[in-house]
């Protein structure tokens, strides 16, 4: 027996307020519909308790509506670095700065961090179930007496594993760090075409300067021979020669401005410029700015393969696969299910209330469909296995790939710097003669020109040598890590 006295006419009420409309929603613990109970009779403690979680929950899903429109946050940058003004120089550093923070070719890897965290914030708030409110409103009814209120109101969760939506929170935070590992390596292959481009650019500017002095050359060789003509010593012949070396030589020139262009329109594409504005690359001293002290002989496989971006996917994978195997098996447990609604306003019954409930939904017969998925997962724990072994066995191939081409262009310049110190011993042999009247002067004017062919030449070896060295550092690691800490992106 209560201890309360029951008052006939009183009424245990909720005002709630959906649509403009308010109703007073009766609760009703017992489920009985000859009378309702007092506020601390029988359940009704927990029921409250049930009725203020719906309350809050509604609160977060309003504030949810009103965040809803607010932009994500970015994935994180480094701080931005100012644009220096047109003309001032701008080192491999500063551009290295630069790119990092306006440069379109890492723009959609920094995305793919954005969309991760986007995914996190989901998984995140799976944790709690979601929470789905309906109501209907009756306008006309079956006619009788005993039938409640002409309104329902409907909270119900779907299905809910806890496990399972833990489980998937950890992966998709590790989905971000894989997001984060390719943007460093997308960031590394920008730098090595940051770095291609201020190498070509100095190798660009000394060749062109070279190429002025053999136009200057050819163009005395060729005033030489037109006097030779004039005064009946030399032939047409010479002339015509005279003449194809000068066009050949501004050809040549012509292809280096070329070069030099292509490679300003690349830096400004890195850099995030438009094409119209002015750049002045401080392109002097190249290898030491974008070389560094970096050393071949110095690094070891096995440092590259703890830099090695890709490699560090393939832990994150195994990591992520381990919990694609928890989430199998979390999925093939009993889910939860929870409901708290009002009576059917069709039904005959003069009692009216808010009416929890909870349930499992238990999967029965599927095929054995999850337990086969569980191997399925397993299964492909091994397969990433097996294809991080060889990718560190491809890293091994590109690593001795690497020290061949550089051992190789390095002997392609020694040779280079030989004979270009043989042209100029020539050179001063012929100097020597012309001074004793024992040549004329085109044959002293050719030995210098040889000469000059023959620092091009060293300076495209050494272009190629750079070249190699700079792609060998990108592959161990140690330029992106240099310019970018990857714990920087880390939340």
């Amino acid at each position: 027996m209560s201890l309360f006295t029951r008052k006939p006419r009183a009424r245990l009420t909720m005002i709630t307020q959906w649509a403009g409309f308010s109703g007073n929603t009766m609760v009703d613990p017992a489920g009985t519909g000859r009378g309702h109970r007092h506020l601390l009779s029988g359940y009704t403690p927990w029921i409250a308790a049930t009725q203020a979680c719906l309350i809050i929950a509604m609160l977060v899903m309003a504030g949810g509506v009103m965040c809803w429109c607010r932009p994500a946050h970015a994935a994180d940058q480094p701080p931005a670095a100012q644009t220096p003004p047109p003309g001032t120089p701008l080192t491999f550093e500063e551009a290295v700065k630069i790119a990092l923070t306006q440069s379109p070719a890492f723009t959609k890897s920094s995305l793919e961090i954005d969309i991760g965290r986007l995914d996190e914030t989901d998984s995140r708030y799976a944790l709690v179930p979601p929470l789905t409110f309906r109501t209907y409103y009756y306008v006309n009814r079956p006619s009788g007496t005993n039938y409640g209120k002409p309104y329902s109101l409907n909270f119900s969760t779907e299905p809910y594993n806890p496990l399972g939506a833990y489980f998937t929170l950890q992966a998709r935070k590790l989905a971000t760090q894989v997001a984060i590992l390719g943007h460093m390596g997308v960031i590394s292959q920008g730098l090595l075409s940051l770095g291609s481009c201020y190498l070509q650019l100095d190798g660009a500017h000394k060749q062109a300067g070279i190429q002025k002095d053999l136009i200057k050359l050819a163009q005395e060789n060729l005033t030489y021979a037109e006097n030779r003509v004039a005064i009946g010593t030399g032939t047409s012949l010479e002339v015509k020669m005279a003449q194809q070396q000068l066009q050949l030589f501004r050809g040549e020139q012509e292809g280096i401005a070329l070069i030099e262009k292509r490679a300003l329109a690349n830096l400004k594409n890195l850099l995030g410029w438009p094409s119209n504005q002015v750049i002045t690359p401080a392109f002097y001293d190249s290898r030491r700015q974008v070389l560094g002290s970096f050393d071949p002989a110095t690094v070891t496989l096995e440092q590259a393969k703890t830099r090695s971006y890709e490699l560090k996917v393939f832990e994150i994978y195994k990591q992520l696969q381990q919990y694609n195997i928890r989430l199998a098996i979390a999925k093939s447990l009993p889910t939860i299910i929870y409901t708290a609604q009002t009576p059917d306003p069709l039904s005959q019954s003069s009692s009216y209330g808010l009416y929890v409930g909870f349930g499992l939904e238990i999967p029965v017969w599927d095929g054995f469909t999850r337990i086969r998925n569980v191997s399925r997962q397993k299964t492909l724990l091994k397969q990433i296995g097996a294809k991080k072994g060889e990718k560190e066995n491809l890293l091994e191939d590109k690593w001795f790939g690497h020290l061949e081409k550089i051992q190789g262009n390095g002997q392609l310049l020694k040779s280079a710097n030989s004979l270009e110190e043989l042209a100029r011993l020539k050179s001063h042999q012929q100097e020597v003669r012309y001074h004793s009247g024992e040549v004329p002067l085109s044959a002293f004017l050719e030995s210098r020109i040889e000469v000059l062919k023959a620092q091009k030449n060293t300076l495209s070896k050494s272009l190629q040598y750079d070249l190699s060295v700079l792609k060998f550092r990108e592959l161990t690691g140690d330029l992106g890590n240099t310019y970018v800490n990857a714990s920087a992106w880390q939340k």
